[in-house]
């Protein structure tokens, strides 16, 4: 299920998305562009632990980490494209049509996809010790349907094969 983004078609190659917010129910809209090349899924952690925020609703999670890129790092939005709830929620974060900010100098041409969970992990660990079944299930899933959408995808791969960080926690094998 992808919450948070509709898309509404006005006419070839531009529409108007709208964005529902948290903050005193301001729906925001953003007009439309031409859709990017894409070629790799790099796939993140967001290294929080499997109990954040689990009272709260998946929205409320990204809005959380869209408030972390902003005010701390200063982006114009959340770095991922897509984030993973612990209980297989998919839902969106920057749209597609924009360069993420989820790895130095490899983010014209990627989707970024985060999994909530991966606190105090090591880069080489099972994606079972910090994951749940739905989201692997989620991940496989989105990662089938973006193949299909954007058949230039060649890579998959892991934040940790760019940086040196234990991000996503596992080993990404993907092609």
């Amino acid at each position: 299920m992808y919450l948070g983004w509709e898309i509404n078609f006005k006419q070839p190659y531009t529409y108007i998305v709208r964005f529902h917010t948290l903050s005193r129910g301001k729906t925001k809209y953003f007009l439309g562009c031409h859709m990017r090349p894409i070629n790799e899924i790099i796939i993140h952690c967001s290294a929080t632990r499997p109990d954040w925020m689990s009272n709260q609703p998946s929205f409320a999670k990204v809005a959380e980490i869209r408030r972390w890129h902003m005010r701390d790092n200063g982006w114009k939005d959340i770095g991922y494209h897509f984030l993973i709830d612990r209980d297989g929620t998919v839902l969106r974060g920057r749209p597609l049509e924009q360069v993420g900010s989820h790895v130095r100098g490899k983010n014209n041409f990627t989707i970024g996809v985060c999994l909530l969970g991966g606190h105090g992990s090591s880069a080489d660990d099972n994606f079972s010790e910090h994951y749940t079944k739905e989201q692997e299930a989620s991940l496989r899933t989105l990662v089938v349907d973006l193949r299909k959408q954007f058949p230039s995808i060649r890579l998959i791969t892991g934040h940790n094969q760019y940086a040196a960080k234990a991000c996503p926690v596992f080993i990404v094998t993907g092609k």
